[in-house]
């Protein structure tokens, strides 16, 4: 039963990001070394929004939408040390006002198209944007549990 939760996701959904994910089946691998189940129990549908660990500059969000028992939108936010939500505009790869921003723009939307396809939080993460991408994974976790109880 558990292993149904792993099947073969639909490769254009519509995610809350701006646009259609399109998934990318070009060698992303997930690390299947750990013991702890990915999901545990059925996934109830409905929207759960959960989030990572809270740093100093901020914390990472995500929602998650599960219909049919299958994780059919994921949304992750980045948010400032105030809770609101940041401009992607800033952080797209490119120097701004003396610093360089991971490119969150689109990471936020591959991380959510990786989890999507593999039906699973438990993505590689993309690297320039390591803790970000940690933290988003969480986050999905923890929406993930609420989904399961």
């Amino acid at each position: 039963m558990f292993l149904s939760l792993f099947g073969c996701a639909n490769n254009n959904t519509t995610n809350n990001q701006g646009g259609t994910n399109v998934t990318d089946n070009g060698g992303t691998s997930t690390d299947n070394t750990n013991t702890e189940p990915d999901v545990i129990g059925d996934l109830k549908d409905g929207e759960y929004t959960a989030q990572g660990e809270k740093r100093e500059q901020g914390s990472e969000e995500a929602t998650v939408v599960i219909d049919g028992g299958k994780i059919t939108a994921i949304t992750l936010r980045r948010l400032d040390a105030q809770g609101n939500e940041v401009n992607y505009d800033n952080w797209t790869g490119e120097e701004k006002d003396g610093k360089t921003y991971p490119n969150l723009k689109q990471y936020r939307i591959d991380m959510a198209n990786r989890m999507i396809e593999a039906q699973t939080y438990d993505v590689d993460t993309i690297a320039g944007a390591t803790q970000s991408c940690e933290s988003w994974k969480l986050a999905v976790k923890r929406a993930l549990e609420q989904a399961a109880q």
